[in-house]
């Protein structure tokens, strides 16, 4: 392998650093912060909507939020 090769395959190489997976993580999170903030995806997929695009799922999720609840105010009240 010649010179120029090698060292393009060397830069094509992750860097493996504790600090720089920190920071890549950061900026992962930070992009996917931002993009949630600027994105209408919450506007147009409502529980409403999943539940009529959902039903049966809808309803599972609805009674074990019931069964939690029942369970927390079990010994409160």
């Amino acid at each position: 392998m010649s010179d120029q090769a090698s060292e393009a395959s060397q830069d094509l190489k992750p860097e493996n650093t504790a600090a720089e997976k920190k920071e890549s993580l950061e900026d992962l999170l930070a992009t996917l912060g931002q993009q949630i903030r600027n994105s209408d995806w919450l506007q147009q997929n409502t529980p409403e909507k999943f539940e009529e695009e959902n039903p049966e799922i809808a309803q599972v999720f609805k009674n074990i939020a019931n069964d939690s609840k029942a369970k927390g105010d079990g010994g409160q009240g």
